[in-house]
């Protein structure tokens, strides 16, 4: 397939070759720390191979010998028995045993600090494979360094992890001469910067995470599966984003561990061939193929770890690409035997333990083609509650073989649609549906059928001709309700949404559709109890009761959490993505960032479909918190996402989102281009989304009157269907465009908005409204309140703006002083924005007064800076800095260092 490239054009670093150093900041600034200070010798680097302690030591070197000298000591295990092999190439002559003392002077020379300089830094990596002449050698000199008065050299030495330290080390470590620095894995967080870094594009959450849990956060195996998986095709690039394209199962098969394997005794090989095959073992099953001292020899050479579960002790392999490495080399026919053993001794004992079914059917699926249809229905039910999609379809697809059998197409057909595949998905669920025999049935295939149709295809007439279908022959039942008001919600008809809800509850009230969390009547909640729960946190959270939103959404969550059947109401965490969209619209960002997170979590990453909207609900979080930027990675994950699931509806909201954070910098995207008409605002695919979006790119455009006429129109349109919510978010928007002769109009429609709306981002919206609507033009003190609540909720880009207007309309009351404070303000605020750039930001930085010499002393003495420091930081005397800032307080209209600080660190 030629070199693997990044998503810019550039090749991935070949085998062997470092991925971008990221991620050490923290162990740089101690080695900075320890090379400072006099009393410190040297540094120990430990970790396990590959995860960068030599790479580390490497790029600390290159850093400090702009400043030190730098001796690199060539060491390695073929020259470790070789006397003074590493020292050799600094020495003048041949290096010799006996003459110690000759090298001790001649190599002193070379590390002693040259004179006025900081100290030589000798960096020894894999100190263990060191020669004992000159681990002697280096002890004496350390020594010797240690009690000289002018300073020694600085010692940085590696040692992978549970190597023993060289005797003259250790001494030196007890002699408190060395400081020992542990090397750890990476976190997910930095091995996303990594990987971005590495193939020069965003990378979407499910490949992070499957790349993090495969490489273990280890610089090294990252780098191979990386580029395993770039070359075929497992990770590829959609939209300029890289993303999961299947497992990363075949990704490994060429990495060169099996020779260890071969090496071992055949009763040790045969443990972790079972181990691959069939996963994670009880240690009783373990104990029965192996000696407690053969178990213990594994883990210690770190093949096998111990992990507790549910009060167990369990065997499993300690690196996951093992098992695919056993598994390749292991012959069929023994493969067969111990899969078949060891679903032999899981029935001996009961097969009574939660996910021995699942264990069961793959294992004799595994070894034979088949298992009991019945077995294998129950082990997909497990896999959907491990949000295993994969193994969810490969099991109900073997069910389906050996003939028809509702329960495993309804899970077959749900997996492929999560897997974008309803080319596949909706046939399935039709012959479903066509089967069906019980109520039960009928509806849960129709309310599948109608999710994949609307959510997937964008076809609402298909999505309701389902139910409508389903209602035909088994009359209105409570699960047909709940689909139908949701689809009508998420379609932007949310007042006939709330009739719907509110007839069914009429006719037939359910204790479940409350959001108080008491139990239903019946004692025990059901899947049609839980999207009853769901629908009424779509309505409400359309219709602006947002906080009731979020109590019914949580609700839901819990409820679904604790069902034992979900083959109608899949996945708890589809809650928690509307969850953090209430949390978000009632202004309360740090939980709905929490929450989207959790969602995450909760399904693992494994269910494709799902995964664009926690990439949506986190870029419209970041957009209004401001961070522009972030946004813009969040919303082109989502559309990514969406595109490789085929999924048009979510496409659209995401492309809505790229384009309306785009704006938000001023720049008109080319995906643009690709935005549903505006001129069809009631088709699933032209959400109020979308047609804020569109405003924003003709405003950009110039196009200022048709931009605030096309937003008004969407707003009156949404608060007559019922979604107030939008509709504040759209008149909003046209209030932060600026007057343009009709401010005190929109003022008066987004506050009757906002009244329909609960929390504290529409109280904020409603203060902002109320601080523009006076006949005389806005109230500057009114909205430099404003901008303190917006920022007080951490909505920094609305906080800027807001300051920006004061600064205009105090600049019009001529009020200079007051608005260059309020522009300098908004200047502040706009930093935490990333590139925002939006209208009302346009004359902020026009306004402030200050020359950028006066800047920047102003936020060095905001910042705490003495006028002694400032003068010796610009080369100015204490009077000039005093002068300065005198006319700094009088331009901005403040009376010192404390107010200077509150006006420009926001």
């Amino acid at each position: 397939m030629g070199t693997p490239v990044t998503g810019d054009g550039r090749p991935l670093p070949p085998s062997g070759r470092p991925l971008p150093f990221t991620g050490r900041h923290t162990e740089l600034e101690r080695l900075r720390g320890g090379l400072r200070r006099p009393g410190c010798r040297g540094v120990v680097l430990t970790g396990e191979g590959g995860v960068g302690k030599s790479r580390l030591a490497v790029e600390f070197a290159d850093e400090a010998a702009a400043h030190h000298r730098t001796v690199r000591l060539p060491v390695s295990e073929a020259a470790s028995h070789v006397p003074l092999a590493a020292f050799a190439p600094h020495l003048a002559g041949p290096a010799l045993p006996g003459g110690l003392g000759t090298h001790f002077q001649e190599l002193r020379r070379l590390l002693a600090a040259p004179e006025g300089r900081p100290r030589t830094l000798l960096v020894v990596d894999d100190i263990h494979h060191l020669d004992a002449s000159s681990l002697t050698l280096l002890s004496a000199l350390a020594t010797d360094a240690a009690t000289a008065p002018a300073p020694g050299f600085f010692l940085l030495a590696t040692l992978p992890q549970d190597a023993d330290w060289p005797e003259a080390l250790r001494s030196l470590w007890h002699q408190d001469a060395v400081e020992h620095l542990p090397v750890g894995p990476f976190d997910r967080a930095t091995t996303a910067r990594l990987l971005a870094d590495t193939l020069g594009a965003p990378v979407t959450a499910p490949a992070v995470r499957a790349l993090w849990e495969a490489g273990q956060g280890n610089a090294l195996w990252t780098r191979e599966i990386l580029r395993a998986a770039v070359r075929d095709g497992t990770l590829r690039p959609v939209d300029e984003v890289w993303c999961l394209t299947g497992p990363l199962d075949d990704t490994l098969l060429d990495a060169p561990a099996e020779g260890r394997f071969r090496a071992l005794p055949e009763d040790r090989r045969t443990l972790l061939r079972l181990l691959a095959l069939c996963g994670p073992l009880g240690l009783a099953d373990a104990l029965a193929r192996v000696t407690p001292d053969a178990l213990a020899a594994l883990e210690e050479d770190h093949l096998v770890q111990v992990a507790e579960d549910d009060r167990r002790s369990r065997i499993q392999l300690a690196q996951p690409w093992h098992a695919l490495l056993l598994r390749r080399s292991t012959p069929r026919l023994l493969a067969r035997a111990l899969l078949l053993e060891q679903a032999g001794r899981v029935r001996e004992y009961g097969a009574r333990r939660h996910g021995d079914a699942l264990s069961l059917a793959r294992w004799e699926l595994d070894a034979t083609g088949t298992a009991e249809p019945d077995l294998l229905v129950r082990a997909a039910g497990h896999a959907l509650d491990d949000g295993d999609v994969d193994t969810m379809c490969r099991l109900a697809r073997a069910a389906l073989v050996q003939g028809p059998h509702v329960v495993a197409g309804l899970l077959l057909g749900e997996g492929l649609g999560q897997r974008g595949e309803f080319g596949e998905s909706i046939p399935v669920l039709e012959r479903a549906f066509d089967e069906a025999r019980t109520p039960g049935e009928v509806e849960s295939a129709a309310a599948a059928l109608s999710q994949h149709h609307l959510y997937g295809l964008g076809d609402a007439v298909a999505a309701f001709g389902a139910l409508d279908r389903a209602a035909e022959r088994i009359g209105t039942r409570s699960v047909l309700t709940a689909c139908r008001a949701g689809l009508l919600s998420a379609v932007g008809r949310n007042d006939e949404a709330a009739a719907v809800l509110a007839l069914a509850e009429g006719a037939d009230p359910k204790p479940g559709a409350d959001d108080t969390g008491g139990r239903p009547a019946t004692g025990a909640w059901t899947q049609a109890d839980v999207l009853v729960l769901q629908a009424h946190l779509r309505v409400r959270l359309a219709a602006g009761r947002v906080d009731e939103a979020v109590r019914t959404g949580r609700h839901a969550y819990a409820v679904q959490c604790g069902l034992a059947d979900r083959w109608t109401a899949y996945y708890p965490a589809r809650s928690l993505y509307l969850v953090a969209a209430a949390l978000l619209e009632s202004g309360r960002l740090d939980e709905a960032e929490r929450t989207a997170l959790e969602g995450q979590e909760a399904m693992r990453d494994a269910v494709p479909a799902l995964t664009v909207w926690f990439a949506w609900v986190r870029g419209r979080i970041a957009l209004e918190r401001g961070r522009v930027t972030d946004a813009l990675a969040h919303f082109r994950e989502a559309r990514a996402l969406a595109r490789l699931c085929g999924q048009a509806f979510a496409e659209q909201r995401a492309l809505a989102g790229l384009v309306h954070a785009a704006a938000q910098t001023g720049r008109l995207v080319p995906e643009a281009e690709a935005l549903a008409p505006a001129g069809a605002p009631y088709t699933p695919l032209c959400q109020p989304d979308t047609l804020r979006a569109h405003g924003w790119v003709l405003l950009l455009r110039g196009a200022t009157g048709p931009a605030r006429e096309l937003m008004l129109d969407a707003a009156r349109a949404a608060l007559g269907r019922g979604e107030a919510t939008v509709a504040t978010a759209l008149l909003h928007d046209v209030l932060r465009w600026g007057a343009q002769g009709s401010a005190h109009g929109t003022s008066a429609e987004l506050a009757a908005a906002t009244a329909l709306v609960q929390g504290s981002l529409a109280e904020a919206r409603a203060a902002h409204a109320a601080a523009t609507a006076p006949p005389d033009g806005p109230d500057p003190a009114a909205l430099e309140a404003v901008a303190e609540r917006m920022g007080a909720l951490g909505l920094h880009l609305y906080a800027a703006e807001a300051s920006a207007e004061a600064a205009g309309a105090w600049r019009r009351r001529n009020r200079a002083a007051s608005a260059a404070r309020a522009a300098a303000r908004a200047q502040a605020l706009r930093g935490r924005c990333q590139d925002a750039a939006t209208p009302a930001l346009a004359g902020a930085a026009a306004t402030v007064p200050l020359s950028a010499r006066e800047r920047d002393i102003a936020l060095m003495a905001a910042r705490g800076r003495t006028s002694r420091e400032i003068a010796e930081t610009y080369v100015l005397s204490v009077r000039t800095v005093e002068n300065h800032l005198g006319r700094i307080y009088r331009k901005l209209g403040v009376t010192g260092r404390a107010d200077l600080a509150a006006v420009l660190l926001a």
